[in-house]
């Protein structure tokens, strides 16, 4: 018998059309190579930031404090899950001082008691009012793909007055660079400030104190005046009264909390003065019905009186006027320290309490 044998195989061409087809495949793939890891970088930071910001809230619900930032304490590396990016560069972790204060007094919650801080995001250029985000707790950020950090402190005059702005722009906004020196990005490590406007890229997320007081569990502390009423007296008697406060951001003396106070005295006018024989202490005195009126609230803080354990209300016994005198009595605290600016502002401004009483002086 004769057996034929067949041995089969490829041609040249077909070899070569596959060839051309692993090519072209392996150079899609490296095509993609540098896309997906971009992107992979970019979810493992928000990652971070996210897990970081966690983290900041959970050492002020323990401490009712913010984290001090780098390189005054390690704090703020010690207590983040990851200090660094995707690109091992160190996160920007930018916070309201007031918040994160250096020198502290025991006991004393720096969050719970605050209603303002003094930083802003703007979110353009020209830090328009009304796209602002006002009363901003703390800022985490990256520097993202370009090792440039281009997030810094507005050191412009387009900042509204009193505040401290640091500018949030949309990806790929072109020319930015407004971290360059210690003035504009304090705190960031001075051999990783680079001078390069480019289009922006940083991921950024922030925390108002308002969510921050939330998560913290702040169940209120607010400024409040304690005394519900006057007590009556009677003209020949001697009369004092003690007006006290709680809550808010006191200032401590010792391990006295004081605040400034303030009375505005109804249907008398600055020439009558308050009642006869009664007097304030401090002495701070606005009248609201006088021709030109004056308000306790609309005085920045510098014109208040020196701080205090309380108001003191006194009468002496030669007293000569009876009736019944409304008064309200002001309160504000410590919480903005060094910023002077009225209780009716809108931002930036001290807690402020009042209430009304009566002074009665019966004959």
């Amino acid at each position: 018998m004769k057996t034929n044998s067949y041995n089969s195989g490829m041609t040249l061409i077909e070899i070569a059309i596959v060839l051309v087809i692993i090519g072209i495949v392996i150079a899609l793939g490296a095509a993609l190579v540098g896309p997906l890891t971009k992107r992979a970088k970019i979810n493992d930071t928000k990652e971070t930031i996210n897990g970081d910001v966690e983290s900041v809230i959970s050492f002020a619900a323990s401490n009712r404090r913010l984290p001090v930032p780098p390189p005054t304490s390690t704090e703020f590396t010690n207590n983040v899950r990851n200090p660094n990016d995707a690109w091992t560069k160190p996160l920007y972790y930018i916070v309201d001082t007031n918040l994160a204060p250096t020198s502290l007094v025991a006991g004393m919650d720096y969050i719970c008691g605050r209603k303002t801080t003094n930083y802003t995001i703007c979110r353009d250029a020209a830090c328009t009012t009304a796209t602002n985000i006002q009363n901003v707790a703390f800022i985490v950020a990256s520097g993202a793909e370009n090792f440039n950090l281009q997030t810094g402190i507005l050191t412009g005059g387009v900042c509204p007055a009193g505040q401290t702005c640091v500018r949030v722009y949309n990806v790929d906004t072109a020319g930015i660079d407004d971290c360059t020196t210690a003035v504009n990005c304090p705190n960031y490590p001075a051999a990783l400030l680079i001078t390069r406007p480019e289009a922006y890229d940083d991921i950024v997320k922030w925390v108002n104190l308002d969510e921050l007081r939330t998560k913290a569990g702040c169940q209120g502390a607010p400024l409040q005046i304690l005394n519900n009423e006057l007590p009556s007296t009677s003209l020949g008697s001697s009369y004092t009264a003690n007006i006290f406060a709680t809550g808010g951001i006191p200032n401590i003396v010792g391990a006295q909390n004081q605040y400034r106070w303030c009375v505005e005295i109804r249907n008398r006018t600055v020439a009558q003065g308050p009642p006869n024989g009664v007097s304030f202490n401090p002495s701070f005195i606005r009248y609201p019905d006088n021709s030109t009126p004056t308000y306790c609230s609309d005085q920045a803080e510098g014109a208040w009186p020196a701080w205090a354990n309380n108001l003191a209300i006194t009468k002496t016994t030669g007293s000569t006027e009876t009736g019944s005198f409304n008064i309200t009595i002001f309160a504000r605290d410590n919480s903005n320290t060094g910023i002077d600016t009225a209780c009716n502002t809108t931002t930036n401004r001290d807690n402020c309490a009042q209430k009304s009483f009566v002074i009665t002086i019966s004959p």
